[in-house]
C-alpha cells in the first residue's frame, strides 16, 4: 500500500502538476491574444461532455511528461545542468567518515540513479529525502516544457491571429513566461546538483556499511 501511495505521489508531482501548469500557460496565452481567430477554432471543439475536456487535460499532462523526458535526456547528454566535476568541501565534523573534501561526478552519479533506487531497502531513505530531491528535479524539468509551450503557443497565436492592439500585453506575458522559464532552468540545475550529492551519499553509505535488505 505504501509503495502504491508513493507511486501516486510521484505521478502527481511529475505529470499532473506540470500538466496543469501547461494548461494554465496555454489558457493565459489564449486570453492575452483573445482574437476571433482563436475563438473560431475553439468553437469547433465545443462540447457539453466533461469527458472531452478531461481528455484534453490528460493529453496536455501526458505530452508535458513525454516532452519533459526528451528534454531531460538532452540536458543530461549535453551536460547542460552544470560542470562534469564538482569539488565539494565538507565542514569538519559533519561527515561520519571524516571526509572534508570530495570530487563529485554529477552525471556519472545520475547514470546510476535507477539502479540505486531499485536496490534501496525498505529501511533506507525511510524519510524519503532522496526520492523527494529526485521528484523535485523532474518536476522542475517538466515545468520548463510548460513555460516553453506557453511562449511558443502565445507567439504563434499572436503572429497568426492577433492585432497590434494586444502587442504590449503579448510582450509582457511572454517576457513573464521567459523569466519563469529561466528561473525553472536555474532551479533544475541546483536540484540536479543536490540530487547528485544525495546519490553519492546514499551510494557511499551502502558501500561503507555493506547494506543488505533483509530476506523475507
Amino acid at each position: 500500500m505504501g509503495s502504491l501511495i508513493g507511486i501516486s505521489l510521484w505521478v502527481a508531482l511529475v505529470t499532473v502538476v506540470p500538466g496543469l501548469i501547461t494548461i494554465a500557460c496555454l489558457y493565459g496565452g489564449a486570453q492575452i491574444v483573445n482574437t476571433e481567430c482563436l475563438r473560431e477554432h475553439l468553437h469547433r471543439v465545443q462540447t457539453d461532455s466533461d469527458w472531452v475536456w478531461a481528455g484534453f487535460g490528460v493529453t496536455a499532462m501526458v505530452l508535458t511528461q513525454y516532452l519533459g523526458i526528451l528534454l531531460e535526456r538532452f540536458l543530461i547528454s549535453k551536460k547542460k545542468l552544470g560542470p562534469e566535476k564538482q569539488k565539494i568541501d565538507i565542514p569538519e565534523g559533519i561527515d561520519p567518515h571524516g571526509e572534508t573534501s570530495i570530487l563529485l561526478h554529477p552525471y556519472a552519479e545520475y547514470d546510476g540513479l535507477y539502479i540505486l533506487l531499485a536496490e534501496l531497502c525498505e529501511d533506507e531513505d525511510t524519510q524519503g529525502h532522496l526520492k523527494r530531491v529526485i521528484a523535485q528535479f523532474f518536476l522542475t524539468n517538466n515545468t520548463l516544457i510548460s513555460f516553453g509551450l506557453g511562449i511558443v503557443f502565445t507567439t504563434i497565436a499572436f503572429v497568426s491571429c492577433a492585432s497590434w492592439s494586444v502587442f504590449w500585453p503579448y510582450v509582457f506575458y511572454t517576457l513573464t513566461l521567459t523569466v519563469f522559464l529561466w528561473v525553472s532552468y536555474k532551479t533544475a540545475a541546483i536540484r540536479f546538483s543536490v540530487m547528485a550529492k544525495s546519490l553519492w551519499a546514499t551510494r557511499r553509505r551502502r558501500i561503507k556499511i555493506g547494506s543488505k535488505c533483509e530476506e523475507s
